[in-house]
């Protein structure tokens, strides 16, 4: 951790008031663009018909102040007004949570009018007046699976059926990204083969165990939320099928999932944080199989398990620099112990995220130093993360997020 940035550590701070602060940390923007557009292969724009936009529509910005430390990309400066639709859809899910419906349903308008034709959603956007790009067709499935998962939580909470045709249009999606006779959901369209060069027709044949986790939470809120599209759809029994082929096909004899499949089915047997034991290990829980939590969250503690200048942290990856800290990846694990009644083991693992939330400021950043994809930077996402996992964990709520059986 850089010190000349981030001041030093705070003595014993409290964690409600950490939260507290995390919830007036969040930025919000109307969503009022001139025009929409995303680029092709040659760097050209190409106009994207948004639907009818609600005029009191938001969005979460995802960097609100990426210039507050230095060290970073000279053109990171640019993302100060860029919204990504996964972060909206966890400011969806906190907003539901915690009783702000209005913000809730203003933020689903602006998903509601950049979804695609078919159903999916590109994966960033513009969050300002003067920027309206879209990058519509980079497309991947867990983003598309967290906004269904957002749009279920909302319609069982707030009992509001504006959003029910996007979310029956997204479902379809959703089962349509898997292979004939494969329960396995592929990873979507869209790459960039660098900075400068954009691939709309890439088609990502990839299976990425985080998407299925991603998926199979989706399908069991949308089963909840719209019973009828569930038996039309045959929801109950998809995630079942997924989990099946989840078990066959991604896990591991070292007790962890793989990072996922290559196009030819062979398993990545990289270590991903969220695929090996975060993320996986909150979906073995609700799935009633603690023992294989037990065995990833003890290999993520072992082989992405970090310290830096006395931080502990975890990587996003077995290979990462060791001091990369991936802290919205970190969040779920204090989650899943105290899911586990393992209390004592989560207080500690959440000890160290509120320290960095005193020390570095909030929004919580992203990651503690700087590296290529994990910027230190404040950042919405492991933001709501930490409001979410300390719902549970400090607040002593009932699960909820990623609970469902």
């Amino acid at each position: 951790m850089r010190r000349q940035d981030v001041p030093a550590r705070c003595e014993d701070p409290d964690a409600r008031a950490v939260l507290n602060a995390a919830r007036s940390s969040l930025v919000f923007s109307p969503y009022r663009p001139k025009k929409v557009y995303d680029l092709d292969a040659n760097g050209r724009a190409v106009l994207f018909q948004p639907g009818r936009l609600s005029a009191d529509a938001l969005a979460i910005l995802s960097y609100p102040d990426p210039q507050r430390f230095a060290g970073g990309d000279s053109d990171f400066h640019r993302l100060a007004q860029r919204s990504f639709v996964y972060d909206d859809a966890l400011a969806v899910l906190w907003l539901t949570h915690d009783g702000d419906l209005d913000r809730a349903r203003r933020v689903l308008a602006t998903l509601a009018a950049l979804q695609r034709p078919d159903g999916a959603w590109g994966f960033g956007f513009g969050a300002g007046p003067e920027d309206g790009f879209y990058n519509a067709a980079y497309v991947r499935t867990g983003t598309v699976a967290w906004v269904v998962y957002a749009l279920a939580h909302y319609r069982v909470v707030s009992r509001d059926p504006q959003f029910d045709g996007v979310a029956e249009r997204a479902t379809r999606w959703l089962l349509a990204q898997r292979a004939p006779g494969d329960p396995l959901l592929r990873g979507g369209a869209g790459r960039w083969r660098d900075a400068a060069h954009f691939e709309p027709d890439w088609r990502a044949d990839f299976v990425a165990t985080e998407h299925q986790v991603d998926a199979w939470f989706a399908l069991r809120a949308a089963s909840r939320a719209w019973p009828e599209l569930a038996q039309r759809l045959d929801l109950t029994t998809t995630a079942q099928q997924l989990a099946i082929a989840m078990r066959r096909s991604l896990w591991l004899p070292e007790g962890r999932y793989a990072q996922g499949l290559g196009p030819a089915g062979t398993p990545d047997r990289e270590s991903a944080l969220d695929a090996a034991g975060t993320w996986t290990a909150l979906w073995e829980i609700a799935e009633a199989r603690p023992e294989y939590a037990q065995q990833m969250l003890s290999w993520v503690t072992r082989v992405h398990g970090i310290d830096v200048d006395g931080w502990p942290g975890l990587r996003p990856y077995r290979d990462a620099p060791p001091e990369t800290w991936f802290v919205e990846g970190s969040v779920a694990l204090p989650l899943a112990y105290k899911r586990l009644g393992l209390m004592e083991t989560a207080r500690q693992r959440w000890q160290p995220l509120v320290q960095l939330a005193c020390a570095a400021g909030l929004p919580l950043v992203y990651a503690p130093n700087w590296h290529a994809d994990f910027p230190f930077t404040p950042a919405a996402a492991p933001t709501l993360w930490l409001l979410l996992a300390g719902q549970e964990i400090v607040e002593g709520g009932a699960p909820w997020l990623w609970a469902e059986r």
